[in-house]
Order: structure tokens, then sequence, then C-alpha cells
């Protein structure tokens, strides 16, 4: 038993004890014979502690306070000890602490199980990297999500001036379902074993940097392009919220004035221009009849610049201006998407596979989809050349 568990043990037994003194305090009474027996064998216990912690100290020539150790470890948030025994867990699997130093990890047959607040400072990272990802709807739900929706585009349902004592004429609204299922993606990461054996390097807020940019990546472009058969994001906006360019590489004013104005007005407040970095700098070109620029720089933009009074966001996952893609987006993420994601995610990390790059290896799993949960609140400008995007 080292100097830690020592002390641990220790402060273990004088709760104990002040729990007992509470009680008879709380209670006003004395000590039972049995509670007494049992208060003087923890006392005793406590002071064989006490010397076992000096000769220890001594020993080891150490300077260290068992109470404000203990006062210390007490004061910290259930963050500060999940990012601690997080980043005790990697350097411990990597053979450069001991093994016990990650015992209060859960484990799990795929290694061990992210404490929820490292997994969240994940997301929140996904989040800032992908706004797009970040404004959708998410649901963090298991198994498979029914969204309700009323089918605008075949709704009868209209308010009219009734007369009294005259029945109103009953009409029913057509109630359709998107379905968000959980889709298994995992993302690898490899770092040094020299950046994890630097005492100096933030171990937690690394790992975090580089799966939450993975993630990023891969949910941005899900959301964008989508998979068949998997996450579709804004790949099935319908045919009456998309039109088509003249063009199949050049993008006109006329059209993207006509992209904006495919969402009402009710969906304008929130929504944004997406389209990929090449494609902003042919935007960037484009001048009204009085050959002022369409594109401006603005401050006070979330992105820096606006189109037609909207804020404009480039991705690199947007599809390229080029014969058939959807190039630009013209959508309101918080009504016209829906993302599901599993925050609890589980890890892995291989010390023995990337031995011989002196790199361990952290896998992280997840569930995800993407899909359209609102078409009026979602556009797409389509170059000339294929009726639909990729």
């Amino acid at each position: 038993m080292n100097l830690k568990e020592l002390m641990e043990k220790r402060n273990d037994l004088v709760e104990q004890m002040r729990a007992m003194t509470g009680s008879i305090v709380e209670e006003k009474r004395a000590f039972t014979a049995e509670e007494n027996e049992k208060f003087e064998g923890l006392r005793k216990e406590v002071d064989a502690l006490d010397a076992s912690i000096e000769a220890v100290k001594d020993t080891e020539s150490r300077s260290l306070s068992v109470i404000e150790t203990g006062a210390a470890e007490n004061t910290q948030t259930v963050e500060e000890r999940d990012i601690a025994s997080f980043a005790a867990y990697i350097r411990s699997e990597a053979g450069l602490v001991q093994k016990r130093a990650a015992s209060n990890m859960t484990k799990s047959d795929n290694g061990a199980v992210i404490p929820k607040t490292i997994a969240r400072k994940i997301i929140d990272k996904v989040k800032d990297i992908s706004p797009l990802f970040r404004d959708a709807e998410h649901f963090n739900v298991k198994g498979t999500l029914s969204i309700p929706y009323v089918d605008a585009e075949n709704d009868n349902l209209e308010m009219a001036y009734a007369t009294e004592f005259t029945d109103l004429e009953s009409k029913s609204a057509k109630l359709l379902t998107v379905d968000l299922t959980g889709y298994l993606a995992g993302v690898l990461s490899k770092v040094s074993k020299s950046l994890v054996n630097n005492s100096d390097l933030d171990i937690v807020s690394f790992v975090i940097d580089k799966i939450a940019a993975s993630i990023a990546l891969f949910y941005e472009h899900e959301t964008l392009v989508g998979t068949s058969g998997k996450a579709t994001g804004l790949s099935t906006i319908s045919e009456n919220q998309t039109i088509t360019a003249a063009s199949e590489i050049a993008i006109t004013a006329d059209e993207l004035i006509t992209l904006k104005d495919k969402l009402k007005s009710v969906y304008q407040k929130g929504a944004y221009f997406v389209m990929a970095p090449e494609t902003l700098t042919a935007v960037r070109l484009l001048k009204d009849a009085n050959k002022r620029y369409l594109l401006n720089d603005d401050i006070t933009s979330e992105f820096g610049e606006t189109l037609l009074g909207k804020p404009v966001y480039t991705s690199d996952q947007c599809p390229a201006m080029t014969a058939g893609n959807a190039a630009v987006f013209y959508v309101n993420p918080g009504a016209g998407l829906a993302a599901k994601i599993t925050e609890n995610m589980d890890i892995q990390v291989l010390t023995e596979k990337y031995a011989t790059q002196h790199a361990i290896g952290i896998v992280g799993w997840t569930e995800f989809d993407s899909k359209i949960q609102n078409q009026q609140a979602v556009a797409a400008l389509v170059m000339a050349g294929s009726s639909s995007s990729d």
C-alpha cells in the first residue's frame, strides 16, 4: 500500500467517525456500548495509520499534508475528477503510469466508457467546429425515433368565418413521419507516446480536439451529402425546394435570389447559405445591376460575411460547383434538420497495434443519423447537368 492509499484509507475512517458523532448529536443521545466499541476501534486504526503515514513520509522524504490533500480532493468537481481519471487511463494503457491510476474508469467490452463530462466536451467541440450540425435539432435517444410532421404541401386545413349555431366543416391534416435510426460510426485517432508521456501536455484536451475534429468532418459531410442507406442529410431535398442553375460551372445573382426566396418568411430567421470555399470565391465576384458586390464583409455576422443580407458558411464537405451537384444550400437548420446522436461514447485505447510507430490508438464509437424534418426550411441550388444532387 503506497502513501496515497494510506491517506485515502485514513480519511475514509475519519469520515465514518464523523458520521457516528454527527448521528448522536442530531439524535441528542449517547453512544450505545456497541457504538462506543466501534468508535474506539476506528480511533485506534486512525492512530495506527497516522503513524504509518508519517513513517512513509519520512522514508520517502516527502512533505505532504494529509488534511490538505484530502481537502483538495474533496473540492474537485465531477468534471475535474473525470478529466484526471481519463488522462490517467490513457497514460496507464500506454504503459506510462501504473494501471491502478485508472481504476475508477468504467470498463466495457470495447475498452472504457468515456465519462459523460468528457463525452459532452467532445460533442460541444464538434458543435464549435460545425455550426451546421450545431444548429440542427438534436435528439439523444436510443433506437428508432419517429418525428411526426404535417404534409404542408397537401394540407387543406383552412380557417374561415363562421355563423353562430352553424356547424364548422371539419378537415384533417395528413401526418407524415421522419424516422431517425442509429447508424454505428467510429473514429480512430493516433497519438504519439512521446506526447502522452509529456507531463506538460493536456492530454485530455488534445484527445478531445483530435476526436472532435474527425467527428465534425464526418457529421458535416453526412449532413450535407449523406450516404445511401445511412444518414441522408440534405441529399433528399424535394424538387419543389431546388432550383437548377443555367450553367454547369457558374452561378448567377438571380439564381441566388431565387434560392433565398424558396424559404417562406417564417423560416428566414435563422437561415443561412452553405457552400464550398471555391464556390464562395465565384459568388464573391457577382455584382448587382449597380455594379455592387452581392457578398459583403460584415463583422457583426456570425461567419464574417453576408449574401443578400444572410450569413454565409463555407464547408470543405459541401459539393463542388460542378455538373449535377447541389453546390449552394440555403437552410434553417433548427427548423429543417434533425440529428440523432448518442453522447455516451465508447472508447478503446490500442497499445499494441501501433507500437512500431511509437503511438497509441484511441477509438471512439457512437451512433448517428441526420435527415430533413421540414422540407420548407431547406433549399438547394443544383448545377446544370442533373436534376438531383450527388
